[in-house]
């Protein structure tokens, strides 16, 4: 007869424990599937009948989602509070079995079985006890003097026969599984599975694997290797894989987009669920049943309590020193929300903005260090804002608000505002000294800290993947804290000129062919690429890889990496050359009032006005002391902030322009801005304009500057001492 075997590997097998650690947080028994409101709580069952109702009212009521019957001591004890349940549990089986019939004993269960099999089978199949007592011996498997944790039929044995002597224990457990009693509850497993999906998903999906490895045991192991804290993780995972609903990559391509997503400390997943994946035996199993939670995934990515999860943003504004949570709208969202922190009464209210990403917050809570260090979360009925442990923190500019909010990580190649705990600076401006590009600066926090407990470093870019991955292998502190690039679990396509964007996402202008970023953890790794036919072996380090530079013709290519195949295409020009359906023409009136115009075949299009002014226009920032245009003359012109523009009293929701328009004529040099003691100075008319911040009596030194050659020669050394501050 053949029995399953889960060997053990090198570093003491695979192992299935219960960790109190893991356990859900405050709300969280509000929900044990996904999509379900509530779940009935049993104040007593004893009896097999009673049992079968209580679990098909908990796991087969209408919900969306997977269904998922993982059952282990302490939720069982949910199930049925204040008496031993995993004794009632197996007193309500054992009366419907014959212990003493060996390979048959479960004939009298068979018997019900077959009967609703010839039925209407409109009520699940009567089995669900039987399920859940072999899901509970799962997650009870672990190593003790009295079994390895690869004995699946001990524990099992030990579950249905909790008195049990050692001999009535090792005969139940050879009747299970070596005479082949244990087949029985496989063709329950299996007609349960077919029943859920012939539901058509108005009890959820099936996770329960069609055919699992280890062929009998991985029915059960298949749904005692995903806690509820897992399925809320693995939401997390789709959204970064940009998985479809309904759709599931392959289980291989799953399976290795874990081994690099679970680096990141806080993609940690149980430990039975980490154990599994680390198992050569059972990578297989998981990844069939992580496969079918994929399928059975809405899009929505949820908390552990099973509440939908807004991804709090921290937006950060240099300008005004001001920080605010941002909370985004989540598609299909509410128009308005209420959510509070565990333990306080006053909530936060929250409000869509028509065009707008984010929700008007009313009542947010303050930025501190101990939400930034630390995280928090804010809970409603049916979602739950969520702002994670942040060690360091990477901003990219936002142009809803026009200044910066965080991100899950340094993006290569762009600009970032960068915070770093305290405690670790030193350590990160080795970082930046030795793998930033150059142009980054400390950000003082003299009068006030933006963040406490917090450096802030600005103009932060980095190119060189190489000089960054050696530095952070010196300092493994900056890792721990987050300090790297954003895991990338799956090959995938970035940057690039695309078109037709609206019909088609992988379409892209001539010369303009995307870039490739091939999954990357937190180890430096050689991959495999091909593109149309041709093979090369790259790194994998977190930057893209620019393929334009070997794609020469138009038409469609393919790229191969990691066992992804990839497909886009060049072309010459966009589908439809007329212009975009909504855009118009606008022109001027001679009194210089804009309008729509319909001179669109016009050789020239401008303005007929009575003069023509010599004014350039240069942008000032708010929020300062005043504000001077210096004239080549000498002489310097005070300018005037404007007031807000009046519409943006009109929206609900807190808007800030950081910058306002100013006419400067041709004869302007310098924009001169003071703050403080400091001015700023920016520089008129070039391209590039040199920004400077010098502590001189400004108006004077440039009075000076045009009245001599002295004063000139002052004037320069003053700014070549100040240096570039752009």
């Amino acid at each position: 007869m053949q029995c399953d075997v889960i060997g053990l590997s090198s570093m003491g097998g695979w192992t299935m424990g219960v960790t109190t650690d893991e356990s859900p947080g405050p709300g969280a028994s509000d929900l044990q599937v996904e999509g379900a409101t509530a779940r009935p709580v049993a104040s007593s069952t004893e009896t097999y009948e009673q049992w079968q109702k209580l679990l098909a009212d908990v796991f087969l009521h209408q919900h969306l989602g997977p269904t998922v019957f993982f059952v282990d001591d302490s939720e069982l004890g949910r199930l049925n509070p204040g008496e031993d349940s995993a004794r009632n549990l197996s007193a309500a089986v054992r009366s419907r079995l014959r212990l003493t019939a060996g390979r048959s004993m479960f004939n009298p269960l068979l018997i019900a079985y077959r009967r609703w099999q010839r039925g209407p089978k409109v009520e699940p199949p009567p089995v669900l006890p039987v399920i859940v007592i072999s899901v509970l011996a799962a997650t009870r498997m672990r190593s003790d003097k009295a079994a390895r944790s690869t004995n699946y039929y001990l524990r099992l044995a030990q579950t249905i026969l909790p008195d049990g002597t050692d001999s009535e224990l090792e005969a139940l457990r050879r009747d299970l599984e070596e005479r082949g009693a244990f087949l029985q509850v496989v063709d329950m497993w299996v007609g349960l599975h077919h029943w859920i999906e012939g539901q058509q998903g108005a009890v959820g999906t099936s996770t329960i694997p069609e055919v699992p490895h280890p062929s009998r045991i991985g029915y059960p192991l298949s749904q005692a290797l995903v806690r509820l804290s897992d399925r809320a993780s693995l939401t997390r995972l789709f959204q970064a894989l940009d998985v479809s609903p309904g759709d599931s990559p392959a289980p291989e391509t799953l399976l290795r987009a874990l081994d690099i997503w679970a680096e990141d400390g806080r993609n940690r997943l149980s430990e039975a669920f980490m154990g599994a994946l680390a198992d050569s035996q059972m990578r297989s199993l998981l990844g069939s049943v992580v496969a079918a939670h994929a399928r059975a995934w809405d899009g929505s990515v949820v908390t552990s309590e099973g509440k939908q999860s807004i991804a709090v943003k921290l937006g950060i504004d240099l300008d005004t020193w001001q920080t605010r949570w941002l909370f985004p709208v989540p598609k299909g969202g509410p128009r308005t929300l209420v959510l509070a922190g565990q333990g306080e009464s006053q909530g936060v209210s929250l409000s869509a903005v028509e065009g707008r990403e984010y929700y008007a917050d009313h009542s947010a809570p303050a930025v501190t260090f101990s939400r930034v260090h630390s995280g928090f979360q804010l809970r409603g009925g049916e979602f739950a804002a969520v702002f994670p442990p942040s060690g360091v923190v990477f901003f990219s500019p936002d142009p809803q608000t026009g200044a910066w909010s965080s991100v899950p990580g340094m993006v290569p190649y762009e600009e970032h505002v960068i915070a770093v705990i305290s405690q670790h600076a030193v350590d990160f401006r080795r970082l930046l000294e030795e793998a930033a590009a150059e142009g980054w600066r400390r950000v003082p926090q003299r009068r006030s800290f933006l963040i406490e407990g917090y450096e802030l470093f600005q103009r932060v870019r980095f190119f060189d993947g190489q000089a960054l991955r050696d530095v952070l292998s010196r300092l493994p502190g900056l890792r721990t804290i987050g300090a790297v690039s954003e895991v990338v679990p799956r090959a995938k396509l970035v940057h690039g000129l695309p078109v037709a964007s609206s019909i088609s996402a992988h379409h892209y202008l001539s010369g303009g062919a995307p870039d490739l970023l091939l999954p990357f953890g937190r180890e430096h790794r050689i991959a495999t690429v091909s593109l149309d036919g041709r093979r090369d072996r790259v790194p994998a380090n977190g930057f893209p890889l620019p393929i334009r530079r070997f794609v020469d013709e138009t038409g469609r290519h393919v790229v191969q990496a990691d066992g992804q195949e990839l497909v886009f295409t060049t072309v010459s020009e966009g589908p439809d050359p007329a212009p975009p359906a909504g855009t118009g023409v606008l022109g001027w009136t001679s009194s210089g009032q804009m309008s729509e115009s319909n001179q669109a075949d016009a050789a020239v299009m401008g303005a007929l006005v009575p003069g023509i002014t010599a004014t350039g226009t240069v942008l000032g920032l708010r929020g300062r002391d005043e504000s001077w245009l210096l004239h080549e003359d000498g002489h310097g012109e005070k300018v005037a902030e404007p007031p807000p523009p009046r519409f943006l009293s009109s929206i609900d929701i807190e808007f800030y322009s950081p910058v306002f328009e100013i006419g400067a004529a041709s004869t302007a040099r310098w924009l001169a801005q003071r703050r403080g003691r400091l001015w700023r100075l920016t520089e008129i008319g070039p391209a590039s304009p040199k920004h400077y911040e010098v502590e001189i009596d400004l108006l004077d030194a440039w009075k000076r500057a045009c009245a001599d050659a002295n004063g000139a020669r002052l004037w320069k050394m003053r700014l070549q001492i100040a240096g570039d501050a752009a």
